[in-house]
């Protein structure tokens, strides 16, 4: 029988990590030990529906029952120690505009562990608690990463980053959707699909009560233009959004930022809740208040990428006044702690005063701080030049060596390990098929666009006006010698001109969700495909293909027409193909081009050069080659053939003065270098205006997916 080695670990009574392989066949059952069985919180598994896969691909054939209890533990809890060792980041900057590229080092050596419970990540602006937060997460670009990040002792799934919560610190929700339903959006997509719907349920409205959002679940988190819930609740929305998986460590990037002190201070309570019933909870914060600093179990102080300090938050005044730096009486640690890692003079002129007066400590600690001080005052003053001051007094600690203590073992176990066994990388699975997150976007984007009455009413007011008005400008054309032809093309020209800069609103598609397609997409809410196609399928139908059909249907009979039920629903086809056009290529802009008003300036620089070359403001017959082939990318161009061919041909025009001084609408599209007189020289416009489409859209997808992700 086939037998497959797989590493697990798991959190014994006393709170340590242990690290062992096993042999797994289709008698699972036998396979796993009692004491793992025995700390359920502490395995990771991803369900499919055809068994329970581990975190390196290996399926068991059956589900066994003890196993069962352990998915659905996890479904419902988790909670896991995450390691981290010799971390080493840079990146590649530029001093000046013109200059070459240089390595800057981001983060040096760190080495840390982080237990379930309030871990914060501490450090003034630039020091690199950002991008330590998000490599831990899995979200920052592997290129200039090295070191070691294990979970329970293991390797890092390649799926990770999908398995855990990251809260951003802005608002990645969805403003027009209740606190209900963007819950439900998440669970759906991202629980397992073996998860029955009334366990979905359950487990939404479990965040919810957890989260304290009972009375306003179903209320809209608000937008620009809805009035919704609080700061605070918002901020818990996003933070429920991660709960609802239950993910092993739950990350927060400053989750305080932009909270007024009470509203902050009540976030991380809730925070602190939740730490004390396992989960583990990695968070950066800047510079928080005393009554926030008390919520930390676990702190680690970053100075310029090194670590200044790594271990309990309760030990680490303790640690600065080992080193000669004493936090005055009424003084915010956090603060204090600041203004060492910055080498202000403040802290340093007071730890030597405090040492001067006598004040620090009884005789024996007063004893052994005079000499720890005599050996930092050389280096205080190189603190204050460099942060590998403060990194090398950390490392000449027992707090240091502590932490060291604890890595050892879980780094060790993990060599030999790998150095036994090869581990092999699976493709990542998302949680649901195409459909289920195509059918889960789309339902989302409706109820966005009817949830916001300035995209959807206004849209068809607008269109309606704007039909009335070239109706009423150019109502029941006359067929005369003089000026019918002309008036028909003049309002076939406004018409274009209308279909096309009337979609540019199209611009903002990719744009306005940017932040929360990125997030959304890195944490294994959908795939590319599926929200692209959501997205498109959603804006097309209600805000391209309805407004087109309005349009032709006020317009064509107030025009006057030619008659017919074909010419009437080629006109309609023709404007929706138009329509389409602009719109695609304005996806294609907004996918490659994030600031909206850069992206408006490109697509009407586009509109612009495509109108030149429509063949109404200059014959592009009479262009030299150098320069006429622009008139194949014209949509103008396309539009106006083909509108012109469906109502000129065969159409004649007579001189109001003489009946009998006529000419054929053939005639105008000789003179206009447009060729007539087969079906196909109709219908290769239409074909045209499709390819457009479709390459814009391969385009705007193309571009969709190399939107960078990580950071």
């Amino acid at each position: 029988m086939e037998q497959k080695t797989i590493p697990l670990s798991y959190v014994n009574k006393k709170g340590n990590i242990e690290v062992f392989a096993i042999n797994i066949d289709n008698r699972t059952t036998q396979s796993f030990p009692d004491r793992l069985l025995s700390h359920q919180d502490s395995i990771s598994a991803e369900t499919s529906s055809q068994g329970v896969r581990d975190n390196y691909g290996s399926t068991s054939g059956q589900e066994s029952a003890k196993v069962r209890a352990a998915r659905l533990s996890s479904v419902t809890h988790g909670s896991s120690i995450l390691s981290f060792h010799d971390i080493n980041y840079e990146v590649d900057v530029k001093k000046s505009a013109c200059g070459k590229k240089v390595k800057k080092q981001i983060l040096k050596d760190v080495n840390g562990i982080f237990r379930p419970g309030m871990n914060a990540i501490l450090g003034p602006t630039g020091s690199g608690k950002s991008s330590l937060l998000d490599v831990l997460a899995g979200r920052k670009d592997p290129k200039g990463l090295t070191g070691t990040i294990l979970l329970d002792g293991a390797p890092l799934p390649d799926n990770f980053k999908c398995l855990v919560g990251y809260v951003v610190q802005d608002d990645v929700v969805m403003g027009t959707l209740t606190i209900r339903e963007n819950f439900e959006f998440s669970a759906t997509l991202r629980l397992p699909s073996n998860i029955k719907k009334h366990e979905r349920k359950e487990r939404i409205d479990q965040v919810i009560y957890e989260l304290g959002l009972t009375e306003v679940a179903d209320s809209k988190v608000g937008t620009e233009f809805i009035r919704g819930v609080s700061g605070g609740e918002r901020k818990r929305c996003n933070i429920g959004m991660e709960l609802i998986i239950s993910p092993p460590v739950l990350f927060l990037d400053e989750p305080t930022t932009g909270l007024d002190a009470s509203t902050a201070n009540a976030v991380m309570l809730l925070l602190k809740r939740l730490a004390d019933r396992g989960r583990n909870i990695i968070f950066s914060i800047h510079q928080p208040r005393y009554s926030i600093y008390r919520l930390f179990d676990s702190l680690m102080l970053l100075s310029h990428g090194d670590v200044a300090y790594h271990g309990k938050a309760c030990e680490a005044l303790d640690y600065f006044a080992s080193v000669g730096y004493i936090c005055e009486e009424h003084n915010n640690p956090p603060d204090f702690f600041l203004d060492v890692i910055n080498g202000d003079s403040t802290a340093v002129s007071s730890t030597q005063a405090a040492e001067a007066n006598g004040t620090v400590g009884d005789s024996n600690q007063t004893e052994k701080k005079t000499s720890a001080s005599g050996a930092a005052e050389d280096a205080i003053v190189t603190v204050e030049e460099s942060s590998r001051s403060l990194r090398d007094l950390f490392r000449n600690s027992k707090w240091h060596t502590s932490v060291q203590n604890e890595l050892k073992p879980i780094i060790d176990a993990h060599k030999q390990f790998s150095n036994n066994v090869r581990i092999k990388r699976t493709k990542i699975e998302y949680n649901t098929s195409f459909f289920t997150q195509l059918l889960t976007v789309s339902k989302r984007c409706i109820k966005n666009i009817s949830r916001n009455p300035h995209v959807s009413i206004m849209q068809f007011v607008v269109i309606a006006i704007f039909a009335l008005i070239v109706g009423g400008v150019y109502f029941q054309i006359n067929k005369s010698k003089e000026s019918g032809i002309q008036n028909r093309a003049g309002a076939f020209f406004f018409i274009i001109m209308n279909q096309v800069f009337g979609n540019m609103s199209a611009v903002e598609l990719f744009i306005k969700e940017r932040a929360i397609f990125i997030h959304e997409n890195v944490g294994g809410f959908y795939r590319v495909s599926a929200y692209f196609l959501a997205k498109v399928f959603c804006d097309v139908i209600p805000l391209r293909l309805i407004p087109a059909a309005i349009f032709s249907c006020i317009s064509y009979f107030m025009l006057g027409l030619r008659s017919g039920v074909d010419h009437f629903f080629f006109f309609a086809l023709n404007l929706f193909l138009t329509a389409m056009s602009a719109s695609a290529l304005s996806f294609a802009i907004s996918s490659t081009v994030r600031i909206f008003a850069l992206a408006n300036l490109c697509l009407a620089l586009c509109y612009v050069f495509m109108m030149l070359f429509s063949g109404l403001l200059i014959n592009v017959g009479d262009l030299g080659d150098w320069i006429s082939w622009i008139k194949y990318l014209s949509v103008f161009r396309y539009s106006l053939n083909a509108l012109e061919i469906n109502e000129l041909k065969g159409q004649k025009f007579c001189s109001s003065a003489n009946s009998t001084d006529c000419i054929y609408g053939e005639v105008y599209l000789e003179l206009q270098k447009i060729s007539y007189e087969s079906p196909w020289d109709l219908w290769q416009n239409e074909a045209a205006l499709g390819i457009m489409i479709a390459g814009y859209l391969i385009l705007a997808y193309i571009q969709l997916r190399r939107i960078k992700k990580l950071k």
